[in-house]
């Protein structure tokens, strides 16, 4: 049965303040699970509890969550000049591109990035498609007729991934789903053999479907091993020095400690994982969290 943490994070405005003392921040959230989960008026998740982390020790701007897909909410950013309000994003993939357009915060959430999940009985079976470094080759994978996977309908993995996926998309093992809430059940039933998924989603999605068996997550090769999220805002002053602020809360809390809500939504073998990775980024890390990107 799956469990949550409290978390303080209200789906509208959590933190009430005289409006001449405080500057607004809206807080465009894409509620995507585990993340962000919605329950009744609440935000739940780890990226809800990452973002709580940093807002009550941002006291000094007036906190307003707004609920939008994330198209949307880079489109409120881009239209803020009309508006005058800063808009912020809790946690956004840290591209050239975006760093032209927006003000990006150092990473916040190193997490594992985009994986093969497949079940923990069958990994040996696996290791026929993996280049030396344990990673999976995707396309020698793909190419086998004989195992079978899902893909979301209209969901994008990425430019890499996806360009992959576009050369075996006709084929009779690669199935359409509407959502990948239901790959683990999937998997349980032996439609298919594996899934295309971060590590953290599947697994909130499989212990919600209660009975369904442990799973790996096994990274692809060429791919990063982290995937470095960042907090953005438009550059609006109010925007700028929210940054700024929140670099110095990473370079005050270097163990990055709202990262164990994340590990949380990690299987046994991930999070072992994951942990040995983020022990790596912290070591070899060497842009100080105080600086501007």
């Amino acid at each position: 049965m799956l469990t949550l943490k409290p978390s303080g994070v209200m789906a509208q405005d959590v933190r009430p303040s005289p409006p001449e003392t405080k500057t607004d921040i809206v807080w465009a959230i894409d509620a995507d699970m585990p993340g962000f989960i919605k329950i009744e008026d609440r935000l739940n998740g780890y990226g809800a509890q990452m973002l709580d982390w940093f807002t009550v020790r941002m006291p000094e701007y007036h906190h307003l969550m707004k609920i939008l897909p994330r198209r949307s909410a880079y489109d409120a950013m881009r239209m803020t000049d009309d508006t005058g309000q800063t808009v912020c994003i809790p946690g956004t993939q840290n591209t050239p591109e975006r760093a032209r357009e927006f003000i990006l915060s150092n990473t916040v959430a190193p997490l594992l990035p985009l994986s093969v999940v497949v079940p923990d009985s069958a990994l040996v079976s696996f290791t026929p498609y993996m280049f030396e470094d344990g990673t999976i080759d995707l396309e020698a994978l793909l190419g086998d007729t004989s195992r079978y996977t899902a893909l979301a309908k209209s969901r994008s993995y990425g430019p890499d991934i996806d360009r992959i996926l576009a050369e075996a998309i006709d084929s009779p093992n690669i199935l359409r789903t509407d959502n990948q809430s239901s790959f683990p059940l999937m998997l349980e039933m032996g439609r298919i053999d594996w899934m295309l998924a971060f590590p953290a989603e599947i697994e909130f999605h499989r212990r919600a479907q209660g009975k369904a068996s442990d799973t790996v997550a096994l990274p692809i090769g060429g791919m990063p091993r982290l995937l470095h999220l960042a907090i953005a805002c438009n550059r609006s002053s109010t925007g700028i020095g929210a940054i700024t602020k929140i670099n110095d809360i990473l370079a005050s809390n270097p163990d990055m400690p709202w990262l164990e809500y994340y590990v949380d939504y990690l299987g046994h073998a991930d999070r072992a994982r994951f942990n040995e990775t983020l022990r790596d980024f912290k070591t070899t890390r060497d842009v100080p969290a105080s600086a501007m990107q």
